[in-house]
């Protein structure tokens, strides 16, 4: 007969262990939080404010300083929503050295990989000539635009759903979006790409416009129309591969395959629709659109599988 064995009083507690960095922060939050803003107001006295790239970093920190493993609702939400704004963050970040990126930029890889996969022409030029030859705005092309910009609402709502109706696949959800987000942000970084309509301005591709900037301007919209334009004073014009526009929607299909039956195949439709805009669009090749699709997959496996063993070991052994 199997004897119960007594736990040892020296051994210590691995989750009172895991977690001792938690209780320090909540037992001396507030002269933490005092340091943190005082500090800041000193840097601020002796530099002057920060830049917008830089102030994302602060707002990030101070929510994590004063929400963290507070039993207050507001602050679970805030903190919940968090991997949201270090993701906006992580993204001006990065815009914020557009211009320095730009002497690197590199074009014809992800240009030749389409011309030798598709017989010698990009998709995007073969769409372009076969869809708007005449280089004039269409109906089509209204929708095109508003399909591009649903990238901006569907995966945000999608966040949204999930919280309302299932907080802990919301975590994981918000989890694999910030890591797929942050890894290709620092790909921006590391390998800056320039997408078709920048090739077709600098005479590497065939002449294509871009969609989205033809109608902005088409509706009078010229304040939008400029962050369209490609400066990198406002947004990042070397941000072609991995494509986040095409590894947002490959992620929520990841997530409701095997969950919804019809909404999987909502997913497939809306991603098919986007892949193909964003190549006619002149936004992105199929390269850039394969491998956000690679990133959203990896990203999905390997974050899933940490947290699966993060929960295994929160789980105490049950008594024998």
């Amino acid at each position: 007969m199997a004897t119960a064995t007594k736990p040892d009083p020296a051994a210590p507690d691995q989750s009172t262990a895991t977690s001792s960095w938690a209780q320090q922060l909540v037992r001396h939050r507030v002269p933490i939080v005092g340091v943190f803003l005082g500090v800041s107001i000193a840097l601020a006295i002796a530099y002057g404010l920060p830049e917008r790239q830089y102030l994302w970093i602060w707002l990030t920190v101070a929510p994590a300083l004063t929400c963290a493993h507070s039993p207050r609702p507001v602050a679970r939400v805030i903190i919940d929503w968090l991997p949201v704004l270090i993701l906006l963050g992580g993204y001006d970040f990065i815009r914020g050295f557009a211009t320095d990126l730009l002497p690197r930029v590199i074009i014809e890889p992800h240009l030749r990989f389409d011309e030798i996969v598709f017989g010698g022409t990009t998709p995007t030029v073969v769409l372009q000539d076969w869809l708007n030859a005449d280089r004039n705005p269409h109906w089509y092309d209204y929708i095109v635009f508003l399909v591009y910009l649903s990238h901006f609402v569907v995966s945000p709502l999608f966040a949204v759903y999930l919280y309302l109706r299932d907080r802990p696949r919301f975590r994981r959800y918000a989890m694999v979006m910030l890591g797929v987000s942050l890894a290709g942000i620092l790909t921006y970084f590391i390998i800056p790409a320039a997408p078709p309509w920048f090739a077709s301005e600098t005479g590497d591709l065939e002449p294509t416009v871009r969609i989205t900037r033809w109608v902005w301007n088409d509706l009078g919209a010229t304040g939008a129309e400029k962050v369209f334009s490609g400066d990198p004073e406002l947004a990042n014009p070397v941000a072609a591969l991995p494509s986040l526009h095409a590894a947002w929607p490959f992620i929520l299909l990841l997530f409701v395959w095997n969950r919804a039956r019809r909404g999987k195949w909502v997913a497939l439709c809306y991603i098919t629709l986007m892949s193909f805009i964003l190549v006619y669009g002149s936004e992105h090749y199929v390269s850039d659109i394969l491998l956000g699709w690679v990133y959203a997959t990896v990203g999905f496996i390997v974050i899933n599988k940490l947290i699966d063993r993060r929960d295994a070991r929160q789980v105490s052994p049950a008594p024998t």
